[in-house]
């Protein structure tokens, strides 16, 4: 069966999911997730020194909806240092080609609390393709491109596109990313870097956990602090369970 892999923070998420009879031949699975993450880091992009989350999911034969929620702080949970939510909301279609590869198309958006000069972040809508290689029980490869555009708090906009490769075997995971890979035109304000992330997940009890290791080129540094001089690294830890 298809499974959706939403987002790669700190691993792998397990989610537990729990079905209902629609009609013959077909049924709906829903799950939900709530935990915390040490450090939130998206596409190697530092997003909040520590953040709670959730989500929602819902799928209905190949087709899949949800939505995302952070809690986004500038400096761990110090009085004055929070800086809004982010909420996501996607849908797709997912699918098995053979037995050892599965597809995916969809849409998602990224949205942020905060508006104005001051805010966050900018609004974010994109198509995501991805692809999924069981090479054995144990090990696996998935590919994920996303292809969309920014809009900025002043009404710009800039198109982007991100490609990210990754490798689990037994829990250890290793990840590439790279900003714009259609064309490196950086005048126009589209991001061109790299980032790599490594780490380990497993469930233990009713909880997932992960730890990582993520290292980021100076032009994903300072997307989020223009203080920033030199490439970036982080360890990362997160923890969630499943309802």
């Amino acid at each position: 069966m298809f499974k959706i892999l939403r987002r790669a923070i700190a691993g792998i998420a397990l989610l537990a999911t729990s079905t209902v009879s629609l009609a013959e031949g077909s049924e709906m699975s829903y799950s939900g997730n709530i935990g915390f993450m040490s450090d939130y880091m998206y596409r190697g992009i530092h997003q909040s020194s520590s953040s709670a989350m959730g989500g929602l999911d819902l799928e209905y034969g190949n087709f899949y909806v949800g939505t995302w929620f952070a809690d986004l702080q500038e400096d761990g949970w110090v009085e004055g240092s929070h800086r809004g939510f982010e909420y996501d909301v996607y849908a797709g279609f997912g699918f098995d080609v053979t037995d050892s590869i599965s597809a995916s198309i969809g849409y998602t958006i990224y949205r942020y609390t905060d508006k104005g000069a001051s805010a966050f972040d900018d609004d974010y809508d994109e198509v995501n393709l991805g692809l999924g290689f069981a090479i054995s029980d144990d090990a696996s490869i998935s590919i994920d491109y996303a292809v969309g555009e920014n809009t900025a708090t002043d009404q710009s906009e800039t198109d982007y596109d991100v490609l990210t490769i990754s490798i689990d075997y037994l829990g250890m995971y290793a990840l590439f990313g790279t900003w714009g890979v259609s064309e490196d035109d950086t005048s126009a304000g589209e991001v061109d870097a790299d980032w790599m992330e490594f780490g380990y997940a497993r469930t233990v009890g009713d909880f997932d956990l992960s730890a990582g290791f993520v290292l980021s080129e100076k032009e994903l540094a300072t997307g989020s602090d223009a203080a920033e001089d030199g490439d970036f690294s982080r360890f990362i830890f997160s923890m969630s369970t499943s309802f």
